[in-house]
């Protein structure tokens, strides 16, 4: 008897602590789940759903979500675009970092909360030229909950060739402009070096580093264009380096396609549509 009673007190005591690490999981995944719903906001959360969203002038569907600027001006002023790769999970509002707290969006979020999984955002570095900054950096991290990827997540994967050109198409756009950008290839760098350049000393400065880059990416899908201006992805992966490493998708506009958007940036301002 004395046996069978120490055997249910075990019994109890396993349930117990079964219970407890149930409990304290449940509580954690719902934290998860509550960081993740506000690192991942919707375009429109007051307005048009995006698959609804058309083109007045010619009754198709746009490839750009539609944002309601004013509301998320409104929640943070620090909210400069929008970014969207077809066929992933990045649909991200980008926000500025400023040099008196540079990271501050890695652990922050678009309300301004405290956030691990923080939000996209345009290095500090390029806050005075913005998106027309010679080589543009925005940084993300690369985080899984459960089946959903975070944030940049999907970054690490342009290192295969087959999903970088099935992805290649890059949608970016602001209150004044929509832009769409191509891959041309992807380096994986040690997180510890500092490899970032966003100032150049001319155009030969700025050819002479793309071309570079280009030589020592992981995965090229073009090796004929020559753009004067990037933008550059950047998020943590797992490749190589394991423990501290960097996926750096670098992006640009076709000269053709530079010309088009300006013009149809002026024509919205004129009234027009088209995009």
């Amino acid at each position: 008897m004395a046996r069978l009673g120490n055997h249910n007190r075990k019994s109890r005591a396993a349930f117990a602590a079964a219970a407890v690490f149930l409990a304290v999981a449940a509580i954690l995944f719902g934290v998860l789940l509550h960081f993740y719903q506000d690192a991942s906001p919707s375009p429109s959360p007051n307005g048009t759903p995006q698959e609804t969203a058309t083109e007045s002038a010619g009754g198709q569907k746009s490839e750009f979500p539609t944002v309601d600027w004013d509301y998320w001006k409104s929640v943070n002023g620090d909210v400069i675009g929008w970014i969207t790769v077809p066929g992933t999970d990045i649909n991200h509002p980008i926000l500025q970092a400023h040099a008196s707290d540079p990271d501050y969006y890695l652990h922050h979020d678009i309300y301004r909360n405290y956030n691990p999984l923080g939000a996209l955002y345009l290095d500090a570095e390029c806050e005075k030229e913005g998106f027309q900054s010679p080589n543009a950096v925005i940084l993300g991290h690369s985080l899984r909950i459960g089946g959903a990827i975070t944030c940049f997540g999907n970054i690490q994967n342009y290192s295969d060739k087959t999903f970088a050109s099935e992805h290649a198409k890059v949608l970016i756009q602001t209150p004044e402009k929509k832009m769409r950008y191509t891959v041309r290839f992807a380096n994986i760098v040690k997180g510890w070096e500092p490899t970032k350049r966003t100032a150049f000393a001319g155009e030969s400065d700025f050819r002479s580093w793309y071309d570079s880059s280009r030589e020592s990416a992981a995965m090229v899908l073009d090796t004929d264009s020559e753009p004067n201006q990037v933008i550059s992805l950047v998020s943590c992966s797992y490749n190589f380096w394991k423990q501290n490493e960097r996926t750096v998708v670098t992006t640009s506009i076709d000269q053709k396609q530079a010309q088009t958007e300006t013009v149809s940036t002026e024509s919205r301002q004129t009234g027009s549509d088209a995009e």
